[in-house]
């Protein structure tokens, strides 16, 4: 038999087996096709391999496809099944209950459920491998992932396999289970060095320059205009701590960091720049904003003489500019709403969310998430906020009612001391979704909470929900629902894009709505958007200019 080198060798195996039901062989020919039409390739043009097929179906969004998430999952594993059938790998799947001894008695003393879902596929390739549980060491471990990789669609199999070592380490505590640990690496790539490490002076001056910053002292003359928010203080400190980093792996010595001033000489800042580069395979963004906090340590604070503050200006002129305006990945992202299948999808996405929500009669946990997210969308979508005012917004504090009723007027009001730039929010919000937020409060967050108090995301343990899992929640319902890639901030992009649709080169307009403190910015992150429209607008001129000169032609 020829060697499977593609999907279309290996529809010809299915549609030759003689073992197959015609039915059951139509059935994997049509998912094989249907695969392929999906992804976008040719059968003949897709390689038969896990690695290959990987990433072509981490860019699938199954909603994108008018595809349910089940009918995927099952496309995806009928092709999985497949490969393994008639490739190289021809494993089988294993319940815990048909696990062999020593196994599955192992297996049965473990109780959690993350401790079971984190073993479970390593459980049976040590089991399909003959690998004994005192046997089990690193370099198994190791071969899980490889296995992963090479024969299943897993997404991320280093990540499965990390888990699972985690796991196996837990599970160490519990009766009967190999005392062998296994070495766990940490994903995070930190190269920052413990505070301890350097000299008490060098933690000393750090500490006055962030007190400094942080607008302790409100008379001091050589403080900033503004105090630095508290995240805002967090990030220079990173910043100081991460380039001392640089400047030891660099070649200096700790104990030579007496002050800040040492970070920031010329020879010892070039020679950590170079370290960073080479670490970053060049320049970036965060470099750039990492040298210009330095520089602003060295202007400010240590206040070098200007000879050494032109050099150090010049060094970091030669890592470039941070790019200004709106990047490349969102305005790829936002030209996928020039399809009004799109744009309808999202715009009517919290209703559908609520109407499913509502539609259960006794609501759980997941039907509250659903009824939050909702509301999310809504809000953004109708008062484009920052991420940050979004997730602390609280109804008592922040919506104030004209009157009691159904029909009062209900207005957003954030304070400027709560805003990045600054600046108030004032706003009336639409009825449609001050009964959604009503409903909400009334019916679903009480499942999220016992806290009485009003946050529209509330946290398990109190105060607001974290950041990274709100951002999450919507990020994963607005791919599910409409099959795109849609963070919270993008959805003030997508207004400015609207406002500049609705009313081209009205900027004013696009600041108010966006709240930032000047037009020019403004003006640098939403040029393109009002040139699009000006353009369907002149084509649409244009267009019915040829019909009317063609009528007037025809009719001599």
């Amino acid at each position: 038999m020829p060697p499977m080198r593609s999907l279309a060798d290996l529809l010809t195996r299915v549609l030759a087996d003689p073992a197959l039901p015609p039915q059951r062989a139509r059935d994997h020919a049509s998912s094989l096709r249907r695969f392929g039409g999906i992804v976008g390739r040719d059968l003949a043009a897709i390689p038969a391999s896990f690695d290959a097929l990987r990433p072509l179906i981490a860019a699938v969004h199954p909603a994108a496809h008018g595809l349910s998430l089940k009918r995927w999952q099952n496309i995806r594993s009928a092709v999985s099944t497949l490969l393994r059938h008639y490739g190289t790998t021809a494993t089988h799947r294993r319940l815990a209950c048909h696990l062999p001894e020593p196994w599955y008695s192992l297996r049965a003393v473990v109780t959690d459920p993350a401790m079971q879902r984190g073993l479970a596929r390593f459980l049976r390739y040590c089991v399909d491998h003959g690998i004994a549980p005192d046997a089990v060491s690193d370099a198994t471990f190791t071969a899980f992932a490889a296995s992963l990789a090479t024969g299943t669609l897993v997404a991320k199999p280093q990540r499965v396999e990390r888990m699972a070592r985690q796991q196996w380490n837990r599970a160490i505590a519990l009766p009967g289970w190999p005392i062998t640990p296994v070495p766990v690496t940490s994903n995070r790539d930190d190269y920052q060095l413990p505070l301890e490490r350097l000299p008490a002076s060098f933690a000393a001056d750090l500490e006055a320059w962030m007190r400094r910053l942080s607008g302790a002292d409100p008379l001091d003359e050589f403080g900033p205009a503004r105090p630095l928010r508290p995240s805002s203080l967090k990030t220079a400190h990173g910043h100081v701590l991460r380039f001392a980093a640089a400047v030891v792996h660099a070649g200096e010595d700790p104990q030579a960091l007496t002050t800040l001033a040492a970070l920031v000489v010329p020879e010892r800042f070039k020679a950590a720049l170079l370290w960073l580069m080479s670490r970053r395979g060049g320049a970036s963004p965060g470099l750039i904003e990492q040298a210009k906090c330095l520089l602003a340590v060295a202007r400010h604070w240590v206040q070098v003489p200007n000879g050494d503050l032109e050099r150090l200006n010049k060094l970091i002129a030669k890592l470039g500019s941070r790019h200004k305006g709106m990047t490349d990945k969102n305005r790829t992202r936002l030209r996928a709403f020039d399809d009004p299948k799109h744009l309808l999808a999202l715009l009517t996405m919290p209703e559908r969310l609520m109407a499913k929500a509502d539609r259960v009669a006794a609501p759980s946990r997941r039907e509250a998430l659903m009824a939050q997210t909702a509301v999310a969308v809504q809000i953004l979508l109708l008062v484009p906020l920052r991420r940050l005012n979004l997730l602390r917004l609280d109804v008592h504090r922040h919506l104030c009612r004209s009157r009691s009723g159904r029909h009062a007027v209900v207005h957003l009001v954030i304070p400027a001391e709560e805003t990045k730039t600054s600046q108030p929010i004032e706003a009336v919000l639409p009825e449609p979704l001050v009964r959604m937020i009503d409903q909400f409060m009334t019916r679903y967050r009480p499942l999220l909470t016992s806290d009485s108090g009003g946050l529209l995301f509330p946290g398990r343990d109190g105060g607001c929900k974290h950041i990274t899992a709100l951002t999450a929640q919507i990020e994963r319902a607005v791919r599910d629902h409409t099959g795109l890639t849609v963070n919270p901030h993008l959805f003030r992009h997508l207004a400015g894009k609207l406002s500049q649709q609705f009313d081209p080169g009205n900027y004013e307009l696009s600041r108010q709505l966006l709240g930032h403190r000047s037009t020019d910015t403004t003006v640098t992150y939403y040029t393109g958007q009002d040139t699009a429209a000006a353009v369907a607008r002149y084509d649409a001129n244009v267009l019915e200019r040829a019909r009317t000169l063609r009528g007037q032609i025809v009719g001599r």
